[in-house]
């Protein structure tokens, strides 16, 4: 049984279906608009309703989005509030960056735009640390790319990284051992 509603996985980012899109509260003196994926009308309804000289708007790939948002985020000042409308997996990532940036979990806003169950997300490997990507959710097994054991997607997130964390699936079942490194006790005579 899983401790979903006790981790640190973020309600939004939660299987099941996510909540109604809304748009955030404007609390800030200037905006991030951040967008991964099929946003474009999200972003742009946010944008109308907020003053053009103090938003900035990102939509790009994951991976782009990141780096734009580390950069843009380097150059802002007090005041600055960070939207995000991505997949979760795209969220997680976007709002480690966020709060590596040194903003806080009330400066940032995420609406989930996927209803699907499963979405593709990052594990940390707590045996090789080697991060995996995957289309999984919490609870489901992926295969490490790095020491290829099976990893059981555990319900806890890194605000650092965004990473789910991994661990091998039957970590507490005794492995038999190989044959080839089996020792053989020799009689004493």
């Amino acid at each position: 049984m899983s401790q979903i509603a006790f981790s640190s996985v973020p309600t939004w980012a939660r299987p099941g279906d996510p909540s109604e899109e809304t748009t955030p509260a404007p609390t800030g003196s200037s905006y991030v608009l951040v967008g991964v994926g099929d946003v474009v009308e999200t972003l742009a309804r946010w944008e109308s309703a907020l003053p053009p000289r103090a938003t900035t708007r990102i939509h790009a790939g994951a991976d782009s989005a990141a780096a734009q948002l580390a950069g843009t985020l380097a150059e802002a000042v007090v005041g600055v509030r960070v939207w995000i409308a991505a997949d979760a997996g795209s969220a997680l990532t976007l709002r480690a960056v966020a709060l590596g940036a040194g903003l806080e979990d009330d400066e940032i806003s995420v609406v989930p735009v996927t209803s699907a169950p499963e979405v593709v997300v990052e594990v940390f490997c707590a045996h090789c640390r080697s991060v995996t990507r995957a289309t999984a959710s919490v609870d489901d097994v992926v295969p490490c790319a790095g020491c290829r054991r099976d990893l059981l997607v555990y319900h806890h997130v890194s605000r650092r990284t965004g990473h789910y964390l991994g661990f091998m699936v039957d970590a507490e079942t005794a492995q038999p051992a190989c044959p080839d490194t089996e020792s053989v006790e020799e009689p004493v005579s």
